[in-house]
């Protein structure tokens, strides 16, 4: 199964995959936010392609955001996928914790 959700419309430091920010689900117990990710085994990158996920994969995720003046600044952040443990939720496949880069986990294309 595919996910077709999102070639990205500006344009990214780095090949991305679309990640809803809206959709956060948990925390690990270090405090770091783990969101829904995925339905499919499949989804498209920022360029279209298609990625393959699996356990313990690196991902470099990001969603479309709006800056102060309402000029298109990208929110980005990096993390792993896991599998849905949660119990719930039961058509996500799978989930994506963060990594803390910084002082938080998610930052702008504009703070690079």
């Amino acid at each position: 199964m595919k996910q077709d959700l999102c070639k990205a419309s500006m344009l990214l430091d780095k090949v991305r995959i679309w990640l809803d920010f809206n959709e956060l689900c948990t925390e690990d117990r270090d405090g770091a936010p783990i969101y829904l990710f995925s339905r499919a085994d499949i989804v498209n990158d920022s360029e279209g392609n298609d990625v393959e996920l699996y356990d313990g994969m690196k991902a470099y995720v990001f969603d479309g955001d709006l800056d102060e003046a309402g000029r298109p600044d990208a929110l980005l952040a990096e993390g792993i996928v896991i599998g849905n443990f949660l119990g719930r939720y039961p058509d996500v496949k799978w989930l994506i914790k963060l990594k803390k880069k910084g002082d938080g986990y998610a930052y702008h294309m504009s703070d690079l």
